[in-house]
């Protein structure tokens, strides 16, 4: 079994799942908000959220 975390925003009330965008290649990849580009090392209003998830599959 394995563990997932999964990351939201809520910067316009609703959760939003973030997707990990590539920015420059030495960098790690990080999941960013499409819609204010928070992401969970830069989010100065506190909009960035998680949950773990269960696969019980692995």
């Amino acid at each position: 079994m394995t563990i997932y975390r999964k990351w939201y925003c809520s910067c316009r009330g609703k959760p939003l799942e973030l997707t990990a965008v590539e920015t420059v290649e030495d960098e790690p990849v990080e999941p960013t908000c499409e819609r204010c580009g928070a992401s969970p090392s830069s989010d100065p209003r506190h909009t960035i959220s998680y949950r773990d998830v269960d696969n019980p599959d692995d």
